[in-house]
Order: C-alpha cells, then sequence, then structure tokens
C-alpha cells in the first residue's frame, strides 16, 4: 500500500481523523451548552435536566485525600445526552470553565488541521498550494498552544513536569512541522520547474 496519494495510507488516515474532529467538535459544542446550562441554574436556582447537568457541593465524587478538602465548594458535572457517562466534572469556577472550553476546542482544530494536511497528500499533487496552507496552520496552531500553555504554567506556578512536558512537545511538533512546510514549498518550486520545462 502507498503510503500518500491516492488509496494511499495517508487517504484512510485523513478519514480517522476526520471522525475523530466530528466526535471532538460534538463534545466541544455540547459541553458549551451545558456550560450555559449550568449558568442559568446557577443564576436562577433552576432544577432543570438534575441528572445530566449537576451543580451542587455534591456532584459524586468519591471521598478521598484529594475531593475531602474541596466538600464546600460548588462543583459541575456533565453527562453525556441520555446516560449516566460523565463527560466533563470539576469545580464551578470561570478560569476552570474556560480552560475546559479552549482545550476542547484546540483538539478540535488539531483534529481538523490534521485532516485537512492528510487529505492534501492524499491528493495527486502532494506538492500544492493547499498542503502548504494547511500545514502552515497546523504548526502555528501548535506553536501558538505551547506558547500559551508555558505561559501558563510559569505564570500559575504549576509544579507538574508532565503538564510543561505535553506544551514542549507541541512546540517541537510545531517546529518539525514548520521544516516540512519548507521542504513542501521546495517540493512545489521544484514541480513547477519541472512542469516549465516538459
Amino acid at each position: 500500500m502507498k503510503i500518500i496519494g491516492k488509496n494511499s495510507l495517508s487517504q484512510y488516515i485523513s478519514y480517522l481523523l476526520f471522525v475523530l474532529f466530528v466526535i471532538i467538535a460534538f463534545n466541544l459544542v455540547y459541553e458549551i451548552i451545558g456550560h450555559g446550562i449550568l449558568f442559568y441554574k446557577y443564576k436562577t436556582g433552576s432544577t432543570v435536566f438534575p441528572d445530566t447537568f449537576a451543580l451542587a457541593n455534591d456532584v459524586g465524587w468519591t471521598k478521598n485525600k484529594w475531593t475531602i478538602p474541596m466538600e464546600n465548594q460548588l462543583k459541575f458535572r456533565i453527562n453525556y445526552p441520555f446516560s449516566e457517562i460523565q463527560m466533563v466534572t470539576g469545580i464551578y469556577a470561570s478560569k476552570q470553565i474556560i480552560h475546559n472550553i479552549i482545550g476542547m476546542s484546540f483538539l478540535s482544530l488539531f483534529f481538523l488541521f490534521s485532516y485537512q494536511c492528510f487529505k492534501e497528500m492524499s491528493a495527486d499533487q502532494i506538492f500544492n498550494p493547499n498542503a502548504i496552507r494547511w500545514l502552515k496552520r497546523f504548526c502555528f496552531l501548535n506553536l501558538i498552544i505551547a506558547a500559551a500553555g508555558i505561559f501558563e504554567f510559569f505564570y500559575f506556578r504549576m509544579d507538574s513536569a508532565y503538564t510543561l512536558l505535553t506544551f514542549l512537545f507541541f512546540g517541537f511538533f510545531g517546529i518539525i512541522i514548520l521544516f516540512i512546510v519548507e521542504f513542501f514549498k521546495k517540493g512545489l518550486a521544484l514541480q513547477a520547474e519541472n512542469d516549465l520545462t516538459i
């Protein structure tokens, strides 16, 4: 099986990435709707959808050494529709809600941009302006999330080395893609030269 071009591995990977994008985008939209409903419940004291969108001091967290100190804080839990499966939970604070939504937005864009990159790599002409455009967007997305994450890590004085390594990984990934963009530019230029000589 070919790695790039039509009917290749890159084409099948692009299909998988598109499915992942749709799933993550659904989660993002559902989470935004859920936080809207939770905000309405917080402001009005409403009990609408009590099992799906919970807002209380007790949302079913197991009592342990991490959760006991947070017993008296307002928490939220959003379940998937028509199920008891938890999608997201946490302390009901604007900082955490914004952080969750930004994280899901990044994941949605990550899978969308990677889908577009692989889709362009499965085209007849791999070196094309669209491939370069999507690779650049993918590169800048990774560099922006890395810079924002590293800033957040040091600004809020986080103590998890894994968090810092994750953001460094995205930065490194963005730099690698920057080199791939240059490779694609050279390939496009050589392809154009070759077309002119023919």
